[in-house]
């Protein structure tokens, strides 16, 4: 079993106004994160947990699992793609497959688990995973807030690398940067929101070149 006493991540920015690090202290969540480590948006899974704790530090463990898992679908082959330069950040035919999609695999994963996830409601991780892009009730709004904030903090240099290999224009990126911190529905989110949209959009090249569609 991996280790509880931290997450496989610190903060990547280093940024005076994030989210703490939050220690991985429970047997399932030391699981997750054991899991989600050969991911290559890691740091964005355990810091959307880190996010929702410092949002709602009374956090259930079933909104803990989810933030930290909620895009896993995209370490396994053939999800749903979007096309960074055509597509409309918030298409529902993309958010939705994607969304439970993750929520199908993080349940068929917590339902091998055996007697390690008895007091988990997989149900409930598998609902929160489903709204991560929308939001929602009981949780689901601090899920998806934490999700927002992490990516503002950790994939602004994503952003950038799109811009910069051609896949969408540095007006398109913004627009996705601006989607990101105007979805939250939590009054708290969207204050802490603003000073990362801003640095964010600061990380972004003047311009690109090319074009090409992929995923996220």
């Amino acid at each position: 079993m991996p280790s509880p006493a931290t997450s496989p991540v610190t903060n990547p920015t280093g940024l005076p106004w994030t989210a703490p690090q939050v220690p991985v202290d429970t047997e399932i969540e030391a699981l997750a994160a054991d899991w989600v480590r050969a991911y290559d948006q890691v740091e964005h899974l355990m810091r959307a947990r880190d996010w929702l704790v410092h949002l709602d530090p009374a956090a259930t463990v079933e909104m803990r699992l989810a933030a930290m898992t909620h895009d896993i679908e995209r370490m396994f082959p053939g999800g749903p793609r979007l096309d960074h330069a055509t597509t409309e950040w918030d298409d529902p035919f993309y958010l939705y497959p994607h969304s439970l999609r993750s929520a199908e695999a993080v349940g068929v994963w917590l339902g091998g688990l055996g007697r390690a996830a008895s007091g988990v409601r997989l149900s409930e991780v598998r609902r929160l995973i489903g709204l991560h892009e929308v939001g929602g009730l009981q949780g689901a709004d601090a899920v998806q807030a934490g999700d927002s904030l992490s990516f503002l903090e950790t994939l602004a240099g994503l952003t950038r690398d799109w811009v910069l290999s051609g896949a969408c224009p540095r007006d398109k990126a913004i627009a996705k940067l601006r989607y990101m911190a105007e979805r939250v529905h939590l009054p708290q989110a969207t204050e802490l929101a603003a000073p990362l949209l801003e640095w964010a959009i600061d990380q972004l090249p003047a311009q690109g070149a090319g074009s090409e569609g992929s995923r996220r």
